[in-house]
């Protein structure tokens, strides 16, 4: 199959880039830079296309001149702490150009997977795991926003024969993952205790996140690709819970350093404890995500262990 990753540069798109190329998929990728991708990854991809994410009509020529049979969408400029005018801009600048691609690959019989949040678009659960018929109800404006996207995703499926996958990954670590970004709290903890700096967490530690290991989330969505399964959501993540406090204690036993933790006021924009039930998507593809002890261990040895 011939795949374009949307936002392909970053974090997630290169690992899944990888995972696709090891199943034997043809991968295009297309983000705004390549260049100022430092910590990516080589890969044995098609074509890399630097093209504006809000250019609909770009990237609907793109499609149709590399003669693409699935897009993966995995762009988002928004964070769970954003605001009302980062939320505006989103909408307006890639939100509103997405739904016209959608009805452009929709016309061209154009598969379209869709990575949308696990934790926020849940919201507040009340302890309980989330599954995908769980009600939505964001608490904050990037969770928001993938609700918006899923709805219309599912409207044009209705409407005019969209084959969709929408993919709910929990809180994704491991390779190529950029520790000074202000998301991913694996990421950034390690980095901090690597080079003794203080770790600024906001609460008491006690919130709860399901951590998922990058590559589990990449063979996961690529066996959800190859499959017949077609026109459902799915959860993607470890199914445990950690908490804050869990996840730099077990940072801080293999590291080896003790973390200088700065705790913050809490926010009204984190749910107290996000954990995905991946049951269906075990019913569905072989999945078999590892723990966290050893995803933590595996990350530090592939990013710090050879240099500290």
């Amino acid at each position: 199959m011939k795949v374009l990753l949307i936002g392909g540069a970053g974090f997630l798109g290169t690992n899944l880039a990888e995972a696709l190329l090891d199943a034997g998929h043809d991968v295009h990728l297309l983000d705004r830079a390549f260049a100022s991708r430092a910590g990516a990854a080589p890969l044995a991809v098609s074509g890399r296309h630097e093209t504006d994410i809000g250019d609909d009509a770009a990237i609907a020529r793109l499609l149709d001149a590399l003669g693409i049979d699935c897009v993966v969408n995995l762009a988002s400029s928004l964070l769970p702490s954003s605001e009302y005018a980062a939320f505006d801009a989103e909408f307006r600048n890639m939100m509103l150009p997405g739904f016209q691609l959608l009805n452009h690959i929709a016309s061209r019989k154009i598969r379209y997977v869709y990575f949308s949040s696990g934790g926020a678009i849940y919201g507040d659960t009340a302890g309980k795991p989330c599954e995908e018929s769980s009600r939505l109800q964001p608490i904050n404006h990037y969770g928001y926003s993938k609700m918006l996207f899923e709805q219309y995703i599912e409207f044009v499926s209705r409407t005019a024969g969209l084959d969709y996958l929408i993919v709910r990954p929990s809180n994704p670590y491991g390779p190529h993952q950029n520790p000074n970004r202000k998301q991913g709290l694996i990421a950034v903890a390690v980095d901090k205790i690597v080079n003794r700096q203080p770790i600024e967490i906001w609460g008491d530690g006690s919130i709860v996140r399901d951590f998922v290991w990058v590559g589990d989330l990449a063979r996961a969505v690529t066996a959800l690709i190859g499959s017949s399964m077609w026109n459902a959501t799915y959860n993607v993540g470890s199914g445990i819970g950690a908490s804050v406090k869990e996840t730099i204690a077990l940072i801080e036993a293999i590291v080896g350093v003790p973390a200088d933790v700065v705790y913050k006021p809490a926010r009204q924009v984190d749910a107290p404890s996000i954990v995905l039930d991946i049951s269906r998507l075990q019913s569905t593809v072989e999945y078999r995500p590892i723990d966290l002890p050893e995803g933590l261990e595996k990350y530090f040895k592939t990013a710090y262990a050879t240099t500290s």
